[in-house]
């Protein structure tokens, strides 16, 4: 590759300012398809050089999880879409995202990340706020996010800490409830299959609308949204426990077996086998590192709630021991 263009395209993966006449040059090599070839090589190589601490998908699994949107005008594509993706995402996420320029599959207007049952990640968005993900989780925004309006669409769990905006609000919309804030930290939990909805606030101020209604809620509070009822329950929350995911921990108390299970299913991708009313009236308090593996997990827990189990690749099979 000449030296031009890469400086060019190294420039702009670091997320520096492009000028005029440096846009128009990268869209054309970016539409060449003579250069494409070229370019790919480039930036699988770069890729496989980078050493990313915070991103933990594969390139391979990016590929198959960003879809970018194919906007009408060619270069509002490039500004809207690379250029603000570049001064804020990850740097391996960039790799990404210009590979998507050549290959996109979706006319959706909306970038989505999701991560899959035992992926944990993180992003930057374009305003500088950042995001963690746990596992399970999808999280989307539009492609102009941070020009009219800072909307995210939450399905899982994520921990947020948002760049204070006075005329555009932090609005992150999951199920039935919307949490709308200026400049704060947070973390929700909003996964499809719970009957319940957590907005947990960390610092600063959020509101939480969820129908008509609207709860301000102060620093170390929690909103649960009862999906089934519903109704709202407002409470106080030990920090370390709700974001005991984004530490690497996995933290249990007093928590329902089942609930247990549903856990360790979504932490180390697998299936569970067990018998449900065998262990109804069971709970468990502990606390696990991220590293440990699954079969000493289980072994923990088997001790304390009284069953063998047995491991084949991604399926799991307990069985209650007679007392």
């Amino acid at each position: 590759m000449d030296k031009k263009p890469e400086k060019l395209l190294g420039k702009f993966i670091a997320g520096k300012r492009l000028t005029n006449d440096e846009f128009i040059l990268l869209d054309k090599l970016l539409n060449n398809a003579q250069y494409k070839e070229e370019f790919d090589h480039w930036l699988e190589e770069n890729w496989q050089h980078s050493q990313p601490e915070d991103v933990q998908l594969q390139f391979k699994q990016i590929k198959e999880k960003i879809r970018l949107s194919s906007l009408k005008i060619r270069m509002n594509r490039l500004f809207i879409v690379l250029a603000k993706a570049a001064a804020v995402l990850f740097i391996p996420l960039l790799a990404a995202v210009l590979y998507f320029y050549f290959n996109q599959t979706t006319s959706s207007d909306f970038l989505t990340l999701t991560t899959q049952k035992g992926e944990q990640t993180s992003v930057i968005l374009p305003d500088g706020s950042k995001v963690w993900l746990n596992v399970d989780t999808k999280l989307s925004y539009p492609v102009d996010y941070g020009v009219k309006s800072r909307n995210i669409e939450l399905e899982g769990e994520a921990y947020f800490e948002v760049e204070k905006h006075d005329e555009l609000p932090f609005e992150v919309a999951s199920a039935n409830i919307v949490t709308r804030a200026l400049g704060t930290r947070f973390v929700i939990s909003a996964y499809p299959e719970n009957s319940t909805i957590r907005s947990s606030l960390v610092k600063g101020s959020v509101e939480v609308k969820y129908g008509t209604k609207y709860e301000l809620l102060k620093p170390g509070q929690q909103l649960i949204y009862n999906k089934n009822k519903p109704e709202i329950t407002i409470k106080n929350f030990d920090e370390n426990y709700e974001l005991a995911w984004k530490n690497n921990q996995l933290v249990f108390r007093l928590t329902p077996f089942a609930d247990v299970i549903t856990e360790l299913e979504k932490w180390f991708d697998v299936c569970i086998e067990y018998d449900s009313a065998a262990f109804k009236s069971e709970t468990l308090t502990v606390q696990f590192e991220k590293y440990e593996s699954l079969e000493t997990i289980l072994k923990v827990i088997a001790k304390a709630n009284g069953f063998k189990f047995t491991i084949n690749d991604k399926n799991v099979k307990i069985t209650k021991l007679k007392q």
